[in-house]
């Protein structure tokens, strides 16, 4: 009897930080600003090989910006930017030139992120092609998502539309000088 109630009150007790299981693969992470109430937050997965993750983030600030990053397990210097491509299912690879700031790499071009991130959201298979600083070649392969439905809500919350490229408005005219 006393080893029966001491199991159902080591079940009760909420895990840890130190006992939680680690997110599973394509959990959205958010979090509120308590200041303004807006939502931002990630969704990734980490490859098949343990070469690294492939994160979609949302950050709320003076404009909202969604970007895919690749965190690798061995981190990259800061360099200018790289070429990267994303494969999915085996369809041609989509390439573009990433930046590197240092530890990973990420592209935030809204165009190339709405395309991605729409692939990325109904792929089964991803595979992710870096040209890193040393001019290394680091792949990776990810299991694709359950549904779009994380990738969906990390976009959302920065007030982008899912599958649409956000229309910004366009920067303000200097005055002419007098």
């Amino acid at each position: 009897m006393i080893l029966f109630l001491t199991m159902a009150l080591q079940a009760a007790v909420p895990p840890t930080a130190s006992t939680a299981a680690p997110a599973a693969p394509w959990t959205p992470r958010m979090k509120t600003d308590a200041a303004t109430g807006l939502q931002s937050g990630s969704v990734s997965a980490s490859s098949v090989e343990g070469r690294g993750r492939l994160v979609v983030r949302c950050d709320r600030r003076s404009d909202n910006v969604v970007s895919i990053q690749f965190i690798p397990a061995m981190p990259f210097a800061a360099a200018t930017p790289r070429p990267v491509s994303i494969q999915v299912d085996g369809a041609p690879p989509l390439g573009a030139n990433w930046d590197f700031p240092g530890s990973g790499t990420y592209v935030a071009d809204d165009q190339i992120v709405t395309t991605l991130t729409t692939a990325i959201a109904h792929a089964k298979q991803i595979k992710v092609r870096v040209i890193d600083p040393m001019n290394n070649v680091v792949d990776a392969t990810f299991a694709g998502p359950p549904s779009e439905a994380p990738i969906k809500q990390v976009v959302e919350a920065c007030g982008y539309t899912f599958g649409q490229a956000p229309v910004r408005a366009p920067a303000p005219k200097a005055a002419p000088a007098q």
